[in-house]
């Protein structure tokens, strides 16, 4: 019997397949490298980011910056126990004010509001007066207030918290720090910035009465 030869066109067809075998485990690896190389890549990035966050995190915040606006001051004049007051600000943090000194237990959270004819008296010696509306300052709010009131420092002039916090109404905001000529105001509890405010004037050379009890 006599045996044919494969046609050219066969050979040909068979070394097509070949190469086209040869092409598909080509692309099959490089496929396989460009996911490989993908994947470390999407692990840098994690990686990277998840080192970014905890050096955030671990990086030390700075406190809250004072934020105390000079305002004008009024006459500190002294009146009668019980007298009309009058002032040019809302709320007053120089003015008009009751004559009898303020006694160390008078330096204190209070839960009813003091009259600033007592409070404006504080500031006139140095201390600082912390107001908080009671329609706009809740529980939470008050409960902070009092644990600023309670890791403030004491006085080294007078040996006292030379601080008061006191309900007040007739203001625009939440909360107000007040010194002699001095005011911040704010709309909910900052307890750095109430503490930046506190150091920067307790006790200040701008106290007329600085020192007094």
């Amino acid at each position: 019997m006599t045996q044919t030869s494969p046609q050219p066109t066969e050979r040909t067809s068979s070394r097509q397949r070949r190469i086209q075998e040869q092409r598909r485990k080509i692309d099959v690896a490089r496929g396989e490298q460009r996911r490989k190389r993908l994947t470390w890549l999407v692990g840098i990035i994690v990686v990277v980011a998840l080192a970014v966050v905890v050096l955030i995190l671990m990086m030390p915040h700075s406190a809250s910056a004072a934020e105390m606006r000079q305002v004008t001051t009024e006459p500190g004049t002294h009146v009668d126990e019980g007298s009309p007051l009058t002032y040019g600000h809302r709320p007053p943090s120089s003015g008009m004010h009751y004559g009898t000194l303020p006694e160390p237990q008078e330096y204190r959270m209070y839960d009813t509001p003091l009259t600033p004819g007592r409070w404006v008296h504080m500031l006139e010696h140095g201390a600082i007066v912390v107001l908080y509306r009671q329609d706009l300052c809740d529980d939470a709010c008050v409960q902070q207030l009092g644990q600023f009131y309670d890791s403030a420092p004491r006085s080294t002039l007078v040996g006292v918290r030379h601080l008061t916090i006191t309900p007040y109404q007739d203001m625009d905001h939440a909360i107000a720090v007040l010194a002699w000529g001095y005011i911040d105001e704010m709309d909910q509890v900052d307890l750095n910035r109430i503490m930046a405010d506190f150091k920067s004037k307790v006790d200040a050379p701008s106290a007329p009465e600085r020192g007094a009890m």
